[in-house]
């Protein structure tokens, strides 16, 4: 799997070196850390930066990894991920927090700074099947899906059209305004000059030249999507560097 920082700790020497640029939880498996916890450390980045953290929640996909990490059971990695969510917000928002759930209790607790931004950090729920889906819209300011999910391909702005609509359905059924949830999007394959290709010989999404991968972010924003998160990839800092420069320079400058 290559190498991989703690992405919490990762998020806090990010936003030390840096003043404009926005942070991101890509995405933060809710259920591998206490919820409380959690939630400090998370106020605790958000307020040390100025209030530039968007936390990426998703509920995990590996049980072997969560085994190692001796967390509520991987079979009840979706209702940890709604409670814990639930106590973000209280303890973030609320002037004494309390809850009594089946992974989480606390009571009147004092949990100081809150967060700068109000009334807490914007929740993108990260995931393409209807888990995510239905949680997005029971409880996320954005939803974060990705092209990579091969049971649930959201690879081609068509594809990402039908998640995007039942969405809206599901928001729908709530009371929510669906469009009013935030899309955002990671293209998982790195940044790639040469186009990569999927199995069936197609150009995989945001690979290939600049033109074309252009016509991608047109393509998806289109179907309403506001956020594209790309991946630079690159072993070393000058292939990095390069590749940030490329699609700086390159791509978005004349989208």
């Amino acid at each position: 799997m290559g190498e991989c920082l703690e992405l919490v700790t990762a998020a806090s020497f990010i936003a030390a070196a840096t003043n404009r640029i926005r942070l991101l939880t890509s995405v933060m498996v809710v259920p591998y850390r206490p919820a409380v916890l959690a939630a400090k450390m998370l106020a605790t980045v958000e307020v040390l930066s100025g209030g530039r953290l968007t936390v990426g929640c998703g509920a995990g996909w590996m049980q072997e990894e969560a085994d190692a990490m001796g967390v509520p059971p991987f079979s009840e990695r979706g209702k940890v991920t709604d409670e814990y969510i639930a106590a973000f917000k209280s303890l973030w928002t609320e002037d004494k927090p309390a809850m009594s759930g089946d992974y989480v209790q606390f009571d009147n607790v004092v949990f100081e700074p809150k967060p700068v931004q109000k009334p807490h950090p914007p929740i993108w729920i990260g995931g393409e099947g209807g888990a995510a889906i239905r949680r997005t819209a029971r409880v996320g300011d954005g939803w974060y899906p990705s092209n990579h999910n091969p049971q649930h391909l959201l690879d081609t702005p068509e594809r990402y059209a039908k998640g995007s609509a039942r969405l809206n359905e599901e928001a729908d059924k709530l009371g929510r305004d669906g469009g009013a949830i935030h899309r955002a999007y990671l293209a998982f394959y790195p940044v790639d000059r040469k186009a990569r290709v999927g199995p069936e010989g197609e150009r995989r999404i945001f690979t290939g030249t600049a033109e074309a991968i252009r016509d991608d972010i047109g393509s998806f924003a289109k179907e309403g999507v506001e956020t594209i998160v790309f991946s630079v990839g690159g072993r070393e800092i000058n292939q990095i560097l390069d590749n940030i420069a490329w699609l700086t320079d390159d791509v978005l400058t004349n989208t």
